[in-house]
């Protein structure tokens, strides 16, 4: 997560289907670990014996992209004697510019005992979404400059049966060039050990750094299966000390129903639920259609936003052509939100608000939709979601129980172009989940992830879920 770069994938689909960005995202989730359930040598053969790896995915920024979608084709370890094994069965389309900042689940790859030194992707059909210097979101077939990247491990990695799980992350600063309206692709990527938990996140903890979003398969005792978008299913384990919000009980939860998950890894590759949400329900009995991604303009009773991730049985298989771009109208009975994901938002020096009057373009929202027709969507609910932000620290204070850090953002961001800010105030807190050791000065260049509010006037504050990066220098 140190790697200051952006892991975006911008997944197709037909019109109001494009959105499956995110089942398209989940979907190499699910390819990472279904193919990867079934091992498959080539080369020499490794004949040791195989065991359950977790793989997950994470995004590194790009400031300027808001989606990246890339086809993997391959995926191989190599071992110190150099031969290799596939933990990848098929093709698989990823979509992780949503994941900037955050790592979600791939499943369980079963991978032979081994140390390994070196992992060889092979990759196509890249599709690049990225804000123009005039504000409008412009949809990019780039020129694929290499079909394979090796990356070799800093340090070798054993996997065992102690082993919890592997993170792969796509470095898009790194990958992706933009000169003018020519995009090339030249694809970066990254793969690490990822430790267990040391601990259970405490109450009212801002997320985890770590989520996971899909409909219900199954939930009884302490066991929750859900389904991505596509792919594999991912199971999670619960305890006394989990969060359940909008229900009180796995049981009362149905197949179908859609859900997101803060999780942590623990020992032995277990994926502990810290938080599950119900996702609210359109009324009329209407099926749950989840839309996410951040609004580019805003004209009550209508806005538009980018689609970066969808759920819901209106999302259709991923296609050649997106539709990035979603209007959305609202109404008088549209429900505005903040998300629960967030369990401390007290003692801030301004009062934390969501509502049609302070939507504004550059915040990332979530939409149930109680309707899709092509790239329109009716909203039943809007719920203010978290987003990462990136750039420089440039001066700290505190106020109360936060720190406070004025972030200078990124020259060219997004999110600096869609708004018209120039800086943020960032207030972090022990609810704040830190993901790197060394403390944040002035000077320092970082990424938050957390809620965007917009305090009026030109200004805007993050209330921050989690620091991916602390110092990326470390």
């Amino acid at each position: 997560m140190n790697d200051r770069t952006t892991l975006r994938t911008t997944p197709t689909t037909t019109q109001a289907k494009r959105f499956l960005g995110f089942a398209a995202t989940l979907s190499l989730a699910a390819s990472l670990l279904a193919g990867c359930s079934n091992s498959v040598s080539t080369g020499s053969i490794i004949a040791s014996a195989a065991v359950d790896v977790p793989v997950l995915i994470t995004d590194a920024p790009a400031d300027q992209l808001v989606s990246f979608s890339l086809t993997l084709n391959t995926i191989v370890l190599t071992d110190s004697a150099g031969k290799t094994v596939s933990i990848l069965s098929a093709p698989t389309t990823i979509e992780v510019c949503h994941l900037n900042g955050v790592q979600a689940p791939l499943l369980t790859a079963k991978i032979p005992q081994d140390t390994y030194t070196s992992a060889t992707f092979t990759f196509s059909n890249p599709q690049i979404t990225y804000i123009n210097s005039a504000g409008a979101a412009v949809v990019a077939t780039p020129t694929l400059a290499t079909t394979s990247y090796t990356h070799t491990f800093s340090s070798p990695i054993a996997i065992s049966n102690s082993s919890t799980s592997l993170l792969i992350d796509l470095l898009a600063n790194q990958s992706v060039t933009i000169s003018g309206t020519t995009v090339t692709v030249t694809p970066v990527f990254a793969l690490r050990p990822l430790s267990a938990a040391t601990a259970v996140p405490p109450m009212g903890q801002n997320a985890t750094g770590m989520e996971g979003h899909g409909a219900v398969v199954s939930a009884s005792g302490t066991t929750l299966v859900i389904q991505p978008p596509s792919g594999p299913t991912v199971t999670f384990t619960t305890n006394s000390s989990t969060v359940m919000q909008g229900f009180t009980a796995l049981s009362g939860l149905t197949a179908g129903q859609l859900v997101e998950v803060d999780f942590t890894v623990q020992t032995g590759g277990v994926l502990l639920a810290s938080r599950i949400e119900l996702e609210p329900a359109p009324p009329n009995g209407l099926p749950q259609n989840l839309i996410s991604g951040p609004v580019t303009s805003v004209s009550i009773p209508t806005f538009k936003m980018i689609a970066t991730q969808g759920l819901g049985p209106s999302m259709g298989p991923v296609s050649a052509t997106a539709v990035t771009v979603f209007n959305v109208t609202t109404s008088s009975s549209t429900a505005f939100a903040i998300t629960r994901q967030f369990g401390s938002l007290s003692g801030l020096p301004f009062t934390p608000s969501f509502s049609p009057t302070n939507l504004v373009a550059g915040q990332t929202v979530g939409v149930i939709a109680s309707s899709i027709s092509g790239n329109t969507a009716t909203a039943s609910n809007v719920t203010l979601v978290p987003q990462t932000l990136s750039g420089t620290v440039t001066a700290k204070a505190t106020s109360g129980g936060y720190n406070v850090y004025t972030l200078t953002l990124a020259s060219g961001s997004a999110f600096a172009t869609l708004s018209g800010a120039t800086t943020v105030t960032v207030y972090t807190s022990s609810a704040t989940v830190p993901m790197a050791t060394n403390a944040i000065a002035a000077g320092s260049n970082v990424r938050f992830n957390g809620l965007v509010f917009n305090l009026g006037g030109g200004k805007f504050a993050m209330v921050a879920g989690c620091s991916p990066d602390g110092d990326p220098r470390i």
